[in-house]
């Protein structure tokens, strides 16, 4: 999800609470008239990434702001959802602060697709899915040298892992 889908996120639009017994997991929905590429984002979260959002909806998001309104991320003073700009640098002074590595917002669009390719080079259409690209070029051209390396890696594993005794 871009910054701008992400800021402007409001619990009673795009998040959705499904209680389960003693657990809460969550839906996000973003309207494809809202998304850049005019693509509806819809996902469930997993257990881990619900019970996350779950305990920072009901421990501290209300310290963000004292004024209500239903924005997952609100502004201090109005509680309304949060300029995708000043969200994006927010998330980039955090980061700074607290780690020291200079770290934009956009940049986790593109390291979920490394990350997901360094495990399963070549599965473009995934990550083509997952990032929201139209085409799968758009996907492939970004994150082509990249997954043939780790395609050669594999092949060695597989492969030349054959003469050295490995025989899965």
């Amino acid at each position: 999800m871009r910054t701008k889908n992400f800021a402007q996120l409001e619990l009673d639009e795009n998040v959705t609470a499904h209680r389960n017994g003693t657990y809460t997991n969550y839906s996000i929905r973003v309207d494809a008239k809202d998304v850049k590429n005019k693509e509806h984002i819809e996902v469930v979260l997993n257990p881990h990434a619900s019970k996350i959002l779950h305990s920072y909806i009901m421990k501290h998001r209300h310290l963000l702001t004292s004024a209500n309104g239903p924005a997952l991320f609100p502004k201090k003073g109005s509680g309304k959802p949060r300029d995708p700009r000043n969200f994006g640098s927010d998330i980039k002074s955090l980061i700074y602060r607290e780690t020291g590595l200079k770290v934009h917002a956009h940049l986790f669009r593109h390291l979920a697709g490394h990350l997901y390719l360094k495990k399963r080079p070549g599965n473009f259409e995934t990550v083509r899915r997952l990032l929201k690209h139209k085409r799968l070029e758009t996907t492939m051209t970004f994150y082509a040298d990249l997954s043939n390396q780790w395609a050669h890696e594999h092949y060695d594993e597989v492969v030349l892992g054959k003469w050295s005794g490995n025989h899965d």
